[in-house]
């Protein structure tokens, strides 16, 4: 089970190269990560947590990699893991036990949520609410932000325990007692 850690590094997560990181991937995985950038180390700061989190799958056997995220600049959409390869922030690679079947039926759910908005707002209430629960929360039910994409389509398999509404943060997903850490890359940069 993953457990709440200030950072990536001293952690006791296994450090892994960019290629064994790329080994030890499974379709359904998820990655959360810890940047460096302005916006990240805020939320962080806020969060207590990571900044942000996507799934990773196979589409095609043999790669590439692609990611299912939701992104301020691109909102619910698939990407590429290679893109995350010169991250400013270290990554920790995560694994949910679910089955083949169930990765089929959250892949096939995350399709229906692409191209929706990224809300930033949404995150920042959310975030806000940790601090005093008298800070109003601002639920769009067209809007997701990274943590609650992947909180949404893994009701189509086992759900997490988070509060469904409002959704949850990248850390409430990544403390789940679900979810197992199995390595960490760090950042090059």
């Amino acid at each position: 089970m993953a457990t709440h850690i200030n950072g990536v590094r001293g952690s006791g997560i296994p450090v892994v190269s960019q290629n064994q990181f790329y080994d030890l991937m499974l379709p359904g995985d998820e990655v959360y990560c810890w940047g460096r950038s302005l916006v990240s180390t805020a939320i962080e700061d806020f969060s207590k947590g990571p900044s942000h989190c996507f799934k990773v799958w196979l589409p095609v056997s043999n790669g590439p990699w692609a990611t299912f995220e939701a992104t301020t600049s691109k909102g619910v959409r698939f990407g590429k893991v290679s893109d995350y390869m010169s991250y400013n922030g270290d990554m920790v690679l995560c694994r949910r036990p679910i089955s083949f079947k169930q990765v089929e039926a959250e892949l096939a759910l995350a399709v229906t949520l692409l191209d929706d908005g990224y809300d930033l707002i949404e995150f920042a209430t959310l975030v806000g609410r940790l601090f005093d629960k008298r800070f109003p929360v601002i639920q769009p039910s067209t809007q997701l932000y990274c943590s609650a994409a992947l909180q949404v389509i893994a009701t189509a398999s086992k759900p997490y325990l988070a509060p469904e509404h409002p959704w949850a943060t990248p850390e409430q997903l990544f403390t789940d007692p679900s979810v197992v850490t199995v390595c960490a890359l760090l950042s090059q940069v």
